[in-house]
């Protein structure tokens, strides 16, 4: 009867750790990206109804530089409660990043009082259901000339900017990128989806440079749309069995206060699916992490990079 009681007890403390440890608190989704094949509208009451309390949303320029830019402009009028807006991101780079695209940027900011720049594309790997390129990635050295001038630019309106990156050349990457964080200390960056990477690389990284923060976007599982010889160099997923890894769940508890919630909407089937993919996230990982933790990673975090509060 004793040892009843005793299985009892301990089962009661579980279940309330559990229910104490459960995320349903508010969210600010750090980083999603929107062009015109999906309704603008119908994605922003996505986000309402997903129970997102702010989303930093910027515009892809596929096409042409500034595409899409206005559009969204007018949306966040429509949309001030929710939108926190950011520089458009450009998909058509040549090796640097060009004067043109400089001058536009920077008197952008003022202008629509833009709160951090959208994704730099500095490496990125073809993707199985996207654009092919011969050298299979898109390839910036982030250390060429018209990148720095653009930062020394960036680094005098003290707003975040989204370096993106995935660590299947680390090799060739790594050192480049701690040099760029080095030399722009002034500057918060952002490695959207954790570069894809290990938790061995990802400790290096945040060790190294406080200046430097990461977006839990798309680490659910092993990026396997990647070519399989750029997928066997990245990192595995979060979750195993559709349960946050313990390995993953430390790491997070560690640097708690340089990861942020993002889902990375971007395409239609991502937008179609964002109320999925955000109440995915609540279950899967911010409830398994600390009340505390939870908190930090799914809003607290990203009000202080973008200096925004969630009312």
């Amino acid at each position: 009867m004793l040892k009843k009681i005793i299985i009892f007890c301990l089962l009661g403390v579980y279940l309330f750790s559990f229910k104490a440890y459960s995320y349903d608190g508010p969210l600010f989704d750090a980083m999603a990206q929107i062009d015109q094949t999906y309704s603008f509208k119908k994605a922003m009451q996505n986000v309402r109804d997903a129970g997102v309390s702010k989303i930093a949303l910027f515009a892809r320029s596929i096409k042409s530089l500034g595409e899409n830019e206005k559009q969204l402009v007018k949306l966040r009028e429509k949309n001030e409660d929710l939108i926190v807006l950011g520089a458009p991101k450009y998909f058509l780079h040549k090796n640097d990043i060009e004067e043109k695209f400089i001058e536009r940027t920077i008197e952008n900011i003022d202008k629509y009082n833009y709160a951090f720049i959208g994704e730099i594309l500095f490496t990125h790997a073809d993707k199985n259901h996207g654009r092919q390129h011969s050298s299979g990635e898109v390839y910036i050295d982030p250390l060429l000339e018209g990148n720095l001038n653009f930062l020394k630019l960036v680094s005098l309106k003290k707003i975040p900017v989204m370096t993106h990156w995935e660590f299947y050349n680390w090799e060739r990457d790594w050192v480049k990128f701690s040099k760029l964080y080095s030399k722009f200390p002034e500057i918060t960056f952002i490695i959207p989806h954790m570069g894809f990477g290990s938790i061995e690389q990802i400790e290096e990284i945040l060790s190294k440079h406080p200046n430097v923060y990461m977006t839990i976007s798309k680490k659910e599982k092993k990026n396997k749309s990647m070519s399989k010889k750029k997928s066997a160099k990245i990192g595995e997923g979060m979750l195993q069995n559709k349960v946050l890894k313990d390995d993953w769940k430390s790491i997070l508890i560690k640097y708690q206060d340089k990861f942020m919630y993002a889902t990375d909407a971007h395409k239609t089937f991502r937008w179609k699916e964002y109320q999925k993919i955000v109440k995915h996230s609540r279950k899967r990982i911010l409830s398994n992490l600390p009340n505390d933790v939870a908190k930090k990673i799914a809003y607290q975090n990203a009000e202080k990079i973008y200096g925004i509060k969630i009312k």
